[in-house]
């Protein structure tokens, strides 16, 4: 009976310890640091540098997850510490993956290799877009975290970035998304080709107009966001848009609520300013995360 007890005694420490180790174990821990990724199927190959935050104070499994997605410097780690008093403030966790310019150029990171390197449209499934459920996933995996679903947010490239992922991607584990001061857009229409409308891509890879529109989507607009800087694409297409990112910004927005309201679908958009806020992440993240978890 004494030898049941000990031997029992035993098991029941290695079980605890067992359980420790592994919780030790994971790859994401409290603070700020990087972790590399290594993508799946049709990126296989290639490694993503995630940069993240998680608050020392509160309880993971209950933190909200907020993607953050950098523009066309690629400096995700600058992104990434541009919200971490929120995220302290707030108790959520913040995810940057960096899309390298070498793996990850323009067309690839911007335009969500929508169009194939022979100019065809790519399946969704070979989408740069799949890449944020896999690293969700991935962190889940590899953390405390229970959460179900995302926010998203871009500046920028990564404004662009993100405005596209909710017109071309099926996901359904986005709960919020913000699109801050892209540069220029790609407008729900099949009259414009891409990338500066959807073209046949509306017809040819299915897209939904309804679903898009029903999205809890921002479109978020520094009012001094009004300067020709020399990264702003300056072509006669863009420039049909507006002359600036401000301008641009608010005729996207108009034209896809005047366009659901011709659909007669629900649009669950919302437009929203940083007062004296130029073309800078630094400003318009604070309003972000005011936005997102703050009301």
């Amino acid at each position: 009976m004494k030898h049941t007890i000990i031997y029992l005694t035993i098991m029941t420490l290695c079980v605890l310890l067992s359980g420790c180790a592994k919780k030790s174990d994971y790859i994401f821990h409290r603070g700020s640091d990087m972790a590399e990724f290594r993508c799946e199927a049709p990126f296989q190959g290639l490694t993503i540098p995630v940069y993240y935050h998680i608050p020392m104070d509160g309880n993971v499994s209950e933190m909200p997850v907020q993607f953050v997605m950098h523009g066309v410097g690629r400096n995700a780690d600058d992104y990434r510490d541009a919200w971490v008093e929120k995220a302290d403030q707030y108790g959520f966790i913040v995810i940057t993956p960096k899309f390298s310019k070498s793996d990850f150029p323009e067309s690839d990171y911007q335009q969500g290799r929508i169009i194939d390197k022979d100019g065809f449209f790519s399946d969704k499934d070979s989408l740069t877009y799949v890449l944020i459920d896999q690293i969700f996933n991935y962190f889940v995996e590899n953390s405390d975290s229970k959460a179900r679903k995302y926010n998203i947010y871009g500046h920028s490239a990564g404004a662009q970035f993100v405005h596209r992922y909710m017109m071309y991607n099926d996901t359904h584990l986005v709960e919020k998304a913000i699109s801050a001061n892209a540069g220029w857009y790609t407008m729900p229409t099949d009259t414009i080709d891409f990338p500066y409308g959807l073209g046949a891509s509306l017809e040819q890879l299915k897209l939904d107009k309804k679903a898009y529109y029903a999205k809890n989507m921002t479109i978020l607009l520094g009012d001094a966001d009004t300067v020709r800087t020399s990264d702003l694409r300056v072509t006669p297409e863009a420039d049909m848009q507006g002359l600036n990112r401000l301008a641009r910004g608010r005729n996207f927005f108009d034209y896809c609520r005047t366009d659901a309201q011709k659909m007669g679908v629900p649009f669950n958009w919302s437009l929203q300013y940083v007062s004296g806020s130029n073309h800078s992440n630094k400003k318009m993240a604070p309003a972000a995360a005011d936005i997102l978890y703050g009301r």
